[in-house]
């Protein structure tokens, strides 16, 4: 994707080569701009497709520089963005601003009285930014990828975000596969000294202030998280000039256009999937009751037969945290360079507050009631094994190291729990991994795609409206109510289209959601036209995906790596493939790997 980037020189001196290198890596298309500003021991940069910014230069006077990259929704739109966010740092000479400021951006200012560069992301990390600290540099980027092209960088793997990537499918906390390049977390600022030539981070925000303690829930009505929420979409439709919307039949995407109201007349939206999938048909439904311009964007066995193509894409776009399993994306990014909309407004966020369906940590009556941290632990680590599912890693990986932080990983569960379980409900605890660790690695990953082509706005992700969510006990958002109550409340008709995930109107009695459910379910499973799933990614792998599989996995370059064992590799292939067992994560992640070695490391 586009973004920020910097390289500071410690010995007083830039090398604007290196730092051309490192911003060419950022430039994925012609129509990409470099704005950039080089002093004598560093240079600044920002690669821009124009989605958010329009003009994105650096904004500058006597006493400051700054490139910002986003968008700030508290801003009234009298000033632009970046001035706006210029004016609040540099009448408080801190960020302390931050914590009540809603958006989504990363930024990059030198302060000249302090002789100190900050760089910094928004509350919930939106914008990845990461970085190292090199014995001759200092580095910071948008995308991993920018490191690998500075001659100086070192290679050394992290093997515990390589472990973390065949459990849960993503990394945890700041690790990258690199061990001396790190993600900033979220809602925190790094401060380089130029003079000091040191470093150090800030956290300006804590994301569990956003959850209710212990004892503290209240049965509130739902009217006034609505009207939250319908302000946070507001204010992130502003340039509807510039506004898309993707639609499903579920109820995320559905309670945004909702709360969109007659903003939504005339809008392009999208649906994508596999034709006579359920969401295309809701999707019309939905679309036409608010009066969208909708197109259907179809997944074809063309778009499929080049699996390596597609999957080296996705690998390479994410920095390699997202991997080919799910093939869905290069789709959309075909249909996205051609769209008429260069910011897309995406229902990410949502399963924070149904939480029975905040895959994969969804909450049930095991995790509710479990009576110790230990237990909860247990749970969570069992619910997160995505990847290597029933296959022991002792079998697959070769590697030492590798099996050794692949052990390590339920300590890490507990510790996570350990952290946070006698301040906070079993049901918010996993909620906050799913905010501080799925959200802010799986799923910005997925964005990191898309932003090579538009940029992405996350109203669920909206801190006053959670915070009033999360006064509710768990058993009130559980599995839609917030959503239900806010379609209801802004746009009555949509309740009676049914929801994609039960087959059921939004106000159906317990009787007939149950069984209507199970009536869907059927017709999914047997993929009848108007019913089928929107993909069959298991199935893919098996009929289109094969060949590309064979020709990375039983080639010698993979197993001279050391990590895997051929056996091993030659078991999970078969098993998968003749429908045995459901390794699909496990062979698009052993693929993933396998080309991000290829393109980043090797």
């Amino acid at each position: 994707m586009p973004g920020l980037l910097g390289l500071i020189a410690k010995d007083g001196k830039i090398n604007a080569n290196e730092f051309s290198k490192m911003a060419q890596a950022l430039r994925h298309k012609d129509t990409y701009t470099l704005f950039e500003q080089k002093e004598k021991a560093f240079a600044l940069g920002f690669v821009s497709n124009n989605a958010f910014a329009l003009s994105p230069q650096p904004l500058k006077n006597e006493n400051a520089l700054l490139f910002f990259d986003g968008e700030i929704y508290d801003n009234n739109g009298d000033i632009p963005d970046d001035e706006f966010f210029l004016k609040a740092y540099l009448s408080r000479k801190n960020f302390d601003f931050l914590k009540d400021l809603e958006g989504i951006f990363s930024f990059c200012l030198w302060d000249k009285s302090k002789d100190t560069i900050y760089v910094g992301v928004d509350k919930f990390g939106l914008k990845h930014i990461f970085y190292a600290d090199l014995p001759e540099s200092f580095l910071f980027a948008a995308e991993l990828k920018a490191f690998t092209r500075h001659s100086n960088f070192p290679k050394d793997l992290d093997f515990l975000t390589l472990a973390e990537l065949f459990h849960f499918g993503f990394a945890l906390g700041e690790g990258t596969l690199f061990e001396r390049a790190k993600l900033l977390p979220n809602a925190t600022i790094l401060a380089y000294n130029l003079r000091e030539k040191s470093f150090g981070l800030t956290k300006y925000w804590d994301e569990k202030g956003l959850f209710t303690p212990r004892g503290g829930h209240k049965r509130l009505p739902y009217q006034e998280i609505c009207l939250l929420f319908g302000q946070a979409v507001q204010k992130r439709a502003r340039p509807k000039d510039r506004l898309g919307l993707s639609i499903s039949g579920g109820l995320d995407s559905r309670s945004i256009l909702a709360a969109l109201g007659e903003k939504a007349r005339g809008l392009p939206s999208y649906t994508l999937g596999l034709p006579g999938c359920q969401d295309e048909r809701l999707a019309f439904r939905l679309a036409q009751a608010m009066g969208t311009k909708h197109k259907f964007v179809p997944i074809t066995e063309e778009t499929l037969k080049n699996f390596l193509s597609l999957a080296r894409t996705l690998i390479y776009f994410s920095d390699g945290f997202y991997f080919p399993h799910e093939s869905t994306e290069k789709t959309a990014l075909d249909y996205f360079e051609r769209a008429d909309f260069r910011i897309l407004m995406r229902g990410h966020g949502g399963e924070l507050v149904k939480c029975a369906l905040a895959f994969p940590v969804q909450v049930d009556k095991a995790v509710s009631s479990a009576p110790t941290p230990t237990l909860l632990a247990e749970i969570l680590f069992r619910k997160t094994n995505l990847v290597l599912c029933d296959f022991p890693g002792e079998a697959l990986f070769q590697n030492k190291e590798l099996r050794a932080s692949y052990q390590a990983l339920s300590k890490t569960c507990l510790n996570f729990v350990k952290a946070y379980y006698d301040d906070y409900l079993p049901e918010d605890v996993f909620m906050l991994f799913y905010l501080k660790e799925y959200i802010h690695r799986q799923a910005v990953a997925s964005l990191n795609i898309f932003r090579t082509e538009i940029e992405c706005s996350i109203p669920f992700l909206d801190s006053r409206f959670l915070r009033q969510a999360f006064l509710l006990p768990p058993h009130l958002r559980y599995d839609g109510q917030i959503q239900k109550a806010i379609v209801k409340h802004f746009a009555p008709p949509l309740v009676k289209i049914p929801d994609s995930n039960t087959g059921a109107p939004l106000d159906a009695g317990k009787l007939r959601l149950f069984l209507i459910d199970k009536f869907n379910a059927v017709l999914k499973r047997l993929s009848i036209p108007g019913f089928r799933h929107y993909t069959e990614f298991d199935r893919w792998q098996r009929k289109y995906f094969r060949q590309g599989i064979e020709k990375v996995i039983f080639n010698r370059r993979i197993l001279e790596r050391g990590l895997f064992q051929e056996k091993a590799l030659k078991e999970i292939f078969d098993l998968h493939i003749y429908g045995k067992r459901n390794y699909a994560r496990l062979l698009g992640t052993i693929v993933g790997i396998e080309l991000w070695f290829r393109d980043f490391y090797d």
